[in-house]
């Protein structure tokens, strides 16, 4: 791997602090809040608003999930849940009865208790009348003596009742209230399993009658609330025990016209509010899978064997591995040095593994803050006008002399690179909800099997090699990464749907192409089996019951639970456009080979393909900007989305400077493209992409500001790790995939000294011995033959490892 970098060391060294830093950084707030590990804190205490409407709010430091109904019906099953207070707990105990069923009924009269039963799930929602929190049930309650069933959840609320009629004495009866309050979370037998005092509500002081505003003033109320952040700093109370959820008022600070008295704020309040308190009692409780969205107050789930088997090996046997190979005095008989990976193959795993070691810190544990997503239109053309401009300062010309070609390397590298800062861009700020940028970038993910198609036809018309090294290699230099992380992380093969989908196509390629190859430079045959086959894999796609009938085998024989739904709806979209890559690719072999560049038609043709590909562009935007929504948009996708790839590839490659002019930038990325499609999962983005990664510390100071230096920050270090991923991707699938060897007997072995080290040539240098060891160049066989050699014999076959690794996959899938 050191070839691929101008410093090997110094590479190294700022991966290693790069790492260092952000990981030491991050556990550093298990001492500074010792408290907030499943960061409960984090939703109780402290957030902030991301949209404009107020329906997208913002805890420090971790995603919230949005209840459903039978979910919370899962959660307090066969409980009871009790509101304690005065107006404010009411709306409060509404909130969550209207998350469980919008049409709840709330009239009658107010100052009076309220039930409501669910008889399906045998739990009740209660509300006790009770501002001053003094009457006889409260204090029987508090002092553990009520003969009631000890509620799961209990939420107490005092203070504006305080203000409004006790005057002077309001601060001391409330504080002699809400200390009864917080002796009773002492207790030796909890009066309930978790207890929440909600802070004084700060009212909308802009709304409030001239008689409340006289007596509920500003002051007073600041002054309750930090004795309530004085007594939670002091105590530090489990979560589970009592907790102070001052992000209530937080959500009303700065906030438009969302309460007409002042004191009782509308449902988006209210809403949120009763949102969460469901998430600090119940997140934990949701099931513990993928995609893990909901990460406040929440216990990821421990390794299964599987992932501990794999960190093993990533933090244990390859860098013991490693070892044995650099160590000068080997540690058991140098023969079973045969059987340890060469150490450029080792440093590879080493580092692979290290990456995918960070992405399970970042999106399997609290390590990392997760924060949600939010569309901003102005952010987002601001990330895209950014883009296009570091593009355009880093083209260059090629060094090569000549005419590079049509969709030359340089060139489609370039078209990876900035199509996945595209997409990217996409991903990081949720923009698939707007159809006008939803639509584009359906272009792009065709655009990428367009280049499948194109590729591959390509090479096996040209090369003509269909031997299973290459099949191999593509295959494994594909799925590598993949399904590594579908294990480590405990996913789905098939979430991960770029890898999927391009390792498909490649399969039908390359099968197509396989097929009576001998006949392949026969136009009218070729073109005929390119008919038949998008015809059967038509008919698989769109075929109903075909998909699953398929999944349904590959769960007996592998134990593979795939959705055939959602594989046939991605499948289907772009389910003609690599045949159409094919096609292209043919036409520009064809073209090449008659030569129609050098007739005097082609000016002609040139500039009418121009003229056409602009109007088509212009045509293409106006006709998806006009679709009512991204639904109606997808049913036209499958037929119009080669006229926009193929206008692009016309006009990028209109002229000879366009085609020898590419963007370094663009290039760099392209050649990671696959680890950064793949990576975002769980290094730039997080819970499964459902939410980003803070990689900064504190959480809560991530605003504003703070959102552009983390994404700076993350943006960075995920770069960085996408490329060292590359390139030890690269290096291994060379290993596990390297050709057979020629027979035995038509081999040349050198001879060996009387250690068993081989003789070789003097007139080599170290370095030149040690890649030549290091290739297996030279083979160092006893006289007699071992189990050992038969060992490294057998694995030397590439057939042999091919059918290890699947058999190995089978084997894990039946146990998992």
């Amino acid at each position: 791997m050191g070839s691929s970098a101008n410093n090997p060391i110094l590479s190294h060294l700022v991966f290693w602090i790069s790492f260092a830093v952000v990981i030491l950084a991050a556990f550093a707030r298990f001492f500074i809040e010792p408290y907030d590990k499943e960061r409960c804190s984090s939703v109780l205490t402290d957030g902030w608003w991301l949209d404009s409407s107020y329906k997208n709010w913002q805890p420090a430091g971790c995603m919230m999930h949005t209840y459903k109904p039978q979910e919370i019906e899962d959660c307090f099953t066969g409980t009871r849940i009790l509101f304690v207070g005065d107006s404010v707990v009411r709306n409060q105990f509404y909130g969550v009865a209207k998350l469980i069923n919008p049409e709840v009924d709330t009239s009658g009269e107010k100052h009076t208790d309220r039930r409501l039963g669910y008889e399906e799930a045998e739990f009740t929602l209660e509300f006790w009348w009770d501002p001053y929190l003094n009457s006889t049930r409260t204090l029987s309650m508090l002092e553990g003596q009520d003969s009631d069933k000890a509620p799961n959840l209990v939420v107490f609320g005092t203070g504006l009742w305080y203000l409004r009629y006790e005057g002077e004495d309001a601060f001391s009866g409330w504080k002699s209230a809400v200390d009864k309050v917080f002796d009773a979370a002492k207790m030796p037998s909890p009066i309930a399993h978790s207890l929440l005092l909600s802070p004084v509500e700060e009212p909308d002081y802009d709304h409030l009658n001239q008689d409340r505003a006289v007596t509920i003033r500003p002051d007073a109320v600041q002054m309750m609330n930090s004795y309530l952040k004085d007594q939670v700093s002091i105590v530090k109370p489990s979560p589970a025990r009592l907790v102070v959820p001052f992000a209530w008022n937080l959500m009303s600070e700065n906030v438009g016209d969302v309460s007409s008295d002042g004191l009782h704020f509308n449902p988006i309040i209210t809403a949120m509010q009763a949102e969460i308190l469901l998430n600090f009692k119940c997140n934990d409780q949701l099931p513990k899978k993928f995609p893990m969205d909901h990460t406040c107050c929440y216990r990821y789930p421990i390794t299964r064997w599987y992932q501990n088997v794999i960190f093993f090996v990533i933090l244990i046997c390859v860098p013991f591995a490693l070892y044995m190979r650099s160590s000068e005095k080997p540690l058991f008989n140098s023969s079973l040095y045969r059987l340890i990976p060469s150490e450029k193959a080792l440093t590879a795993a080493f580092m692979f593994g290290i990456g995918v070691v960070y992405m399970y810190f970042c999106d399997r544990t609290t390590l990392f803050a997760k924060a949600q997503k939010q569309f901003d239109p102005n952010v987002f053309g601001i990330l895209i006008l950014v883009t296009l401009a570091a593009g355009i300062v880093t083209m260059k010309s090629s060094k090569r002399e000549g005419d590079q070609g049509f969709l030359n390397r340089d060139q489609t590298d370039e078209w990876k690179g900035w199509m996945q800062i595209v997409i990217l861009i996409y991903h990081y700020l949720a923009a698939s909800g707007t159809s006008g940028i939803y639509n584009p970038i359906r272009v792009l993910v065709a655009a990428y099997l367009f280049q499948t198609g194109y590729g591959h036809f390509f090479f096996f018309y040209k090369k003509g090699d269909f031997g299973i090294a290459r099949f191999m290699n593509v295959m494994v230099r594909l799925n590598l990464l993949t399904v590594v992380l579908e294990y480590a992380m405990n996913t789905n093969y098939l979430s991960y749907y770029f890898t999927p989908l391009v390792s498909f196509w490649f399969i039908i390629i390359w099968t197509m192409m396989y097929i009576g190859n001998a006949y392949n430079k026969n136009p009218w045959f070729l073109l005929g089996k390119m008919a038949v086959f998008m015809a059967i894999t038509t008919y698989i796609i769109k075929g109903e019951g075909i998909m699953k009938a398929i999944f349904d085998i590959f769960e007996l024989l592998f134990n593979i639970h795939w959705n055939p739904v959602e594989w046939q709806f991605r499948l289907s979209l772009d389910a003609w456009i690599v045949y159409i890559g094919m096609l292209c690719a043919f036409i520009t072999i064809k073209f090449g080979e008659m030569k129609v560049s050098e007739r005097p038609q082609w000016p002609m043709i040139k500039r009418l393909s121009i003229i056409v590909s602009i109007v088509a562009m212009f045509w293409y935007f106006w006709f998806e900007l006009s679709q009512p929504g991204k639904v109606e948009y997808n049913a036209y996708h499958p037929y119009i989305s080669w006229i926009p790839i193929i206008s692009f590839i016309i006009l990028r490659n209109a002229t000879l400077k366009l085609r020898n002019t590419s963007s370094t930038l663009y290039a760099f990325i392209g050649k990671c493209s696959l680890e950064t499609f793949i990576g975002q999962f769980h290094m730039w983005l997080a819970a499964d992409t459902k939410g980003l990664l803070v990689v900064l510390q504190p959480a809560g100071w991530v605003r504003g500001l703070g959102w552009w230096i983390n994404m700076f920050v993350s943006t960075a270090l995920f770069v960085y790790v996408s490329y060292w991923l590359s390139q030890s991707t690269g290096e291994i699938t060379a290993y596990l995939c390297a050709k057979s060897p020629a027979p035995e007997a038509g081999r040349q072995h050198n001879a060996t000294g009387q250690d068993g080290v081989p003789l070789l040539p003097t007139n080599l240098t170290p370095e030149e011995q040690q890649l030549r060891l290091e290739n297996e160049e030279v083979l160092i066989r006893p006289q007699k033959r071992g189990i050992l050699d038969s060992v490294e014999s057998i694995w030397q076959d590439l057939r042999v490892r091919s059918v290890f690794i699947l058999l190995l996959l089978a084997v894990i899938n039946h146990f998992c």
